[in-house]
């Protein structure tokens, strides 16, 4: 299994394999990149080489106590491109993959980067004045800070928002599978990360975007994200490519998958 080491130290999992131009899958919150892209990264390499990081904390990847910050994972992230050699990346991120991919943006810019996906990523996760798509359609920010806090005292919690990802919740094996995946993450590490993402706002600065952009969103039957925040996201960004799930709710790449590769295939080739 191929590891690389961070200049902090931490041995971080990916795994890597087809040949092309190179497509780098940044999972969500708690799961691992090969369980979490279990439907994808088959098909996805039959034309590009993917590589899914398993961010620090999460999976097979080292679990360090500090270091559980967006900067961070953009740093590694980084890290793990200058590790590969890579150029011409496209960087690929669902939710908090897509909060990473927006800070290697803000840190590094297009550097080694010819393309980018946004998958269900906000900009901003709490409800603000002005602002028309919070989380869950309406999340306060005393709610919202108080999250990471909820999930340490009680788990359990995260359950109602695991089955709201999905239009279909899964059952049986196939649930039994997913929980299990996710307790690989320490609950103190998916708290700690869930305070940070409720501390960024980065409405502003999706407008600067300039690489080739597509945004993935499940709409209208999405539960996480339920407004139009893709079609306000690719309003942001001239030029970017929507493409809309309608069988989804905040998980294209599972319930989709089929249209969910060959639309980011067909980006992946297009995207220059």
């Amino acid at each position: 299994m191929p590891y690389f080491t961070t200049s902090d130290g931490v041995p971080l999992y990916y795994s890597d394999q087809g040949r092309g131009r190179p497509l780098i899958l940044q999972h969500a919150l708690m799961f691992g990149g090969d369980f979490f892209w279990q439907k994808n990264l088959g098909p996805l390499s039959a034309g590009c080489r993917v590589i899914a990081l398993d961010s620090r904390g999460v999976g097979l990847s080292g679990k360090p106590n500090t270091g559980y910050t967006i900067p961070r994972f953009a740093q590694d992230l980084r890290e793990l491109i200058e590790h590969l050699g890579l150029d011409d990346v496209v960087l690929a991120g669902l939710s908090l993959g897509g909060f990473t991919t927006v800070e290697y943006l803000r840190q590094f810019g297009p550097r080694n980067v010819g393309a980018i996906v946004l998958m269900e990523m906000t900009p901003r996760l709490p409800s603000a004045p002005g602002w028309e798509h919070p989380t869950f359609g309406d999340f306060p920010e005393p709610m919202a800070k108080g999250y990471g806090a909820a999930l340490r005292a009680d788990r359990a919690i995260y359950n109602a928002f695991f089955q709201a990802a999905f239009l279909v919740p899964p059952t049986g094996a196939e649930l039994a599978a997913m929980v299990a995946n996710t307790w690989l993450t320490p609950t103190d590490v998916a708290a700690e990360v869930i305070d940070r993402m409720v501390e960024r706002d980065d409405r502003e600065f999706i407008g600067t975007i300039r690489v080739p952009t597509a945004f993935f969103y499940g709409y209208p039957n999405n539960r996480i994200l339920p407004t139009a925040l893709g079609q306000w996201l690719a309003a942001q960004v001239p030029g970017s490519r929507l493409v809309l799930f309608d069988q989804s709710s905040h998980c294209p790449f599972w319930e989709e998958p089929a249209r969910f590769n060959a639309e980011l295939a067909r980006f992946v080739s297009e995207a220059r």
